[in-house]
């Protein structure tokens, strides 16, 4: 699951990224705000298999798409905004920096997903009936391991970044590297939030059928919210995109992209804490690095090789103190034979 997170957010980011500076060379105009109305479009097609299964269940899916036990009909609303924002902050910081650098920046989400988790999550192996001050919380927080392994990716985005580095031709203007990162840090608080909300608000009730139609609610808010908005920039000139020229092959990509990694994201909130699925997504990391070499021509030096190995050593120490959680919580195993040991669990 988290292989296949990573692996769409690396389809996303380059995708994005290919498709802004294809445009730009075409016409001199950003298409963030199409490529933004495009993915929010394309979380509308998450609901077909929930509308496929109601139509062969029932024969009639009229009123069974607002009646979902899971969440009810407001709700995509209220993770509307933050999901916007977010993503159009994402996809505006491609606009300025390359994705390996935009996603190391990115994944400065974790940090903000602890902290976060730690104040409104319950903690692993604590009594929910054990109440603790705001500050208890996070000062216990940063004593766990967990920890450990946010800051270990801290110390990664650093030596990918390299914010220490002389400015060099290729790498654009001081003002496009600060937007760039100011953009990438945006997205990721934004991401961190909707997160945890989302985790607090749903837990693990949620079904992957109903996944795909909350996504597709919010799909269908931001798309008629962004289509009249966009509609009315072009026809009053104030947004000046010729949309003959625009790359549509992977715009559409990137959308498909979009809807496949906001589906699995949300998909594993209800299977993992909200800082590992965050965790998890480094693993696109060394594969934007990978394609940035390939495709665009980029230059990985030492220290960018070292901070990512200390990100996924982040993971990996994240992932041996989710280990212990669970082998603390399981229960002693019972003597007897293997078959009274499987339904004894």
């Amino acid at each position: 699951l988290l292989l296949s997170i990573s692996a769409s957010w690396v389809g996303v980011s380059q995708l994005a990224r290919a498709s802004e500076v294809e445009n730009e060379e075409l016409q001199h105009v950003s298409v963030v705000p199409l490529v933004s109305w495009a993915n929010a479009t394309a979380w509308i097609l998450l609901a077909s298999p929930f509308v496929l299964r109601q139509a062969r269940d029932t024969k009639s899916c009229g009123g069974s798409l607002i009646t979902s036990t899971a969440f009810k009909v407001y709700q995509p609303a209220q993770f509307m905004a933050i999901a916007l924002s977010t993503n159009i902050a994402y996809i505006g910081a491609l606009h300025y920096l390359q994705a390996s650098l935009n996603t190391a920046i990115f994944s400065i989400s974790p940090v903000f997903t602890l902290l976060l988790s730690s104040t409104f999550l319950p903690v692993e192996g604590l009594p929910t009936s054990q109440t603790r001050t705001l500050s208890e919380k996070v000062f216990s927080e940063l004593q766990t391991r967990r920890a450990a392994s946010v800051l270990l990716s801290v110390v990664g985005v650093l030596l990918i970044v390299q914010p220490w580095k002389k400015e060099e031709p290729n790498h654009g203007s001081r003002h496009a590297r600060f937007m760039g990162a100011a953009l990438s840090l945006f997205s990721a608080l934004g991401t961190a939030t909707y997160q945890v909300y989302f985790k607090k608000t749903f837990g693990d009730s949620m079904q992957p059928e109903e996944v795909g139609l909350f996504l597709a609610y919010m799909g269908c808010f931001a798309s008629l919210g962004m289509g009249t908005s966009l509609m009315a920039a072009l026809r009053g000139g104030v947004y000046q995109l010729d949309l003959e020229k625009v790359p549509w092959a992977l715009v559409l990509s990137t959308a498909l992209s979009s809807s496949l990694f906001n589906f699995l994201m949300k998909f594993g909130l209800s299977r993992e804490t909200p800082v590992t699925t965050s965790l998890g997504t480094q693993i696109g990391i060394p594969l934007n690095l990978l394609l940035d070499v390939l495709v665009v021509g980029s230059h990985i030096d030492f220290s960018q090789v070292m901070g990512t190995l200390t990100m996924l050593a982040s993971f990996t120490l994240w992932h041996m103190g989710s280990e212990a959680v669970h082998a603390a919580k399981k229960p002693p195993a019972s003597s007897g034979s293997a078959a009274a040991r499987l339904l004894a669990e």
